[in-house]
């Protein structure tokens, strides 16, 4: 019976380390993020702050930054390309459609390294 209360008891611990990390799809404030601007912090946090965001574009970027919130607060789509911040940039790159006033956080600190304009397929935004 004591085994059995145990493996109940790592059912749930297993599905939230799971839940942790994987990429969140909640939406997020835009926080200190001008309207018109694509934001990235690269910190997280929950709630105002007065962080500087790590990136603060109106149009397309490129680069490397630290990223761990973001934030669209444009009037249009934006594609996001982005890879693990243990990685380097030598890891793989991900892509993420982010839609016009949403945003949200990544499970583990990432490496934000281009933001576009959406070209529309059809398909809905991933964030």
């Amino acid at each position: 019976m004591r085994l059995r209360a145990i493996t109940l008891a790592a059912i749930p611990a297993a599905f939230l380390g799971v839940m942790a990390s994987a990429p969140s799809a909640s939406a997020w404030s835009a926080g200190n993020c001008a309207t018109g601007t694509f934001c990235v912090w690269p910190e997280y946090w929950y709630g105002d702050t007065d962080m500087p965001p790590s990136v603060a574009t109106e149009g397309e970027w490129s680069g490397s930054a630290r990223g761990h919130i973001f934030y669209n607060n444009t009037s249009r789509d934006m594609t996001m390309t982005y890879s693990l911040a243990k990685d380097e940039g030598q890891g793989a790159s991900y892509t993420a459609c982010v839609s016009r006033g949403q945003g949200t956080y990544f499970t583990m600190p990432m490496t934000v390294t281009d933001l576009s304009w959406r070209v529309d397929d059809g398909t809905p935004c991933r964030w």
